[in-house]
């Protein structure tokens, strides 16, 4: 990755947290079974038939699930667990009201896989894989609308 994209994911990761949960024009919210938590993908993407809260790209490179934890979940307790499940290769924010970090990705696979967590009354997990790094922008505002069910 080069100096000047490097900069430009800071920059996207800086700008999308400040707007975070806005879903952009045209793109269809997934919620979690529950209907706690939602994330957005783009609009062409598709919900599983069985699993409604995991979507996957047409071409199949790139997918996002979301899920709530208990009501009662502890963040900090519920972090410290995630980050002990899913080693972080790469910590983008690690705040008592978001976490987001790249994990290794099962069976040696290329490509990217997040794990975003935000916090307050309800918190939500998701996990974004996607197989190709120009994939990233879109990927960041996926990442950027994780939250609370409306």
């Amino acid at each position: 990755m080069t100096w000047i994209v490097r900069i430009s994911c800071a920059a996207l990761l800086a700008a999308g947290a400040a707007s975070a949960q806005t879903v952009p024009a045209g793109w269809q919210v997934v919620k979690d079974n529950k209907n706690l938590c939602q994330i957005a993908v783009p609009a062409d993407w598709t919900p599983d038939k069985l699993v409604k809260s995991f979507a996957t790209s047409p071409d199949k490179k790139a997918n996002a699930v979301i899920h709530a934890l208990a009501p009662n979940a502890n963040y900090a307790q519920s972090m410290a667990t995630a980050k002990q499940m899913m080693i972080p290769i790469k910590v983008f924010e690690d705040t008592p009201l978001r976490t987001w970090f790249a994990i290794a990705r099962g069976n040696g696979k290329p490509g990217t896989s997040w794990y975003v967590a935000t916090g307050g009354s309800q918190i939500c997990t998701a996990q974004i894989d996607f197989d190709d790094p120009a994939f990233e922008p879109t990927a960041i505002k996926i990442a950027n609308t994780i939250g609370k069910a409306k």
